[in-house]
């Protein structure tokens, strides 16, 4: 097959594909912002609440000890940032390095989670990931919370 007849026919098949309901194309979209986030080290809401239902995930929160106390995502681990150093050794004996770890805060304009996952990465661990919506987002969403 010479090169004017596939060109046309891979054109005629792009064509045919984005003729398709706009919705295919942001469904793409989506899901390639998504995959971008995550490689990026950071888990949205859904991916969040996936990680938790399947148990999969240790979820961290890197708030003081006393929001901690008074609320946080159901289950998880007090690592705050201000006690980090006192924290981690009781944390590293409880969780392997090979843990896949879900740090967050209070929400998006808080940088303690990220501070936090950066310390755990710098510690030796290598499946970190940020939640940025933070312990806003996940009540406001009306998933489990406790303390």
């Amino acid at each position: 097959m010479s090169g004017k007849p596939l060109r046309r026919t891979l054109v005629a098949s792009l064509l045919l594909l984005s003729s398709f309901s706009p919705a295919l194309s942001q469904l793409h979209a989506g899901e390639s912002a998504a995959l971008a986030k995550e490689e990026s080290g950071q888990v949205d809401l859904s991916a969040a609440k996936a990680l938790f239902d399947s148990r999969s995930a240790c979820f961290v929160d890197s708030r003081s000890e006393y929001a901690y106390y008074t609320s946080h995502i159901k289950g998880a681990i007090s690592l705050s940032e201000s006690r980090f150093d006192e924290q981690f050794p009781d944390f590293r004996q409880k969780k392997s390095i090979e843990t896949l770890i879900v740090v967050y805060c209070v929400g998006p304009s808080c940088p303690k989670a990220r501070h936090v996952a950066e310390k755990l990465k710098k510690n030796g661990y290598r499946n970190v990931k940020v939640f940025s919506g933070g312990l806003v987002e996940w009540s406001h969403a009306g998933f489990p919370i406790e303390g």
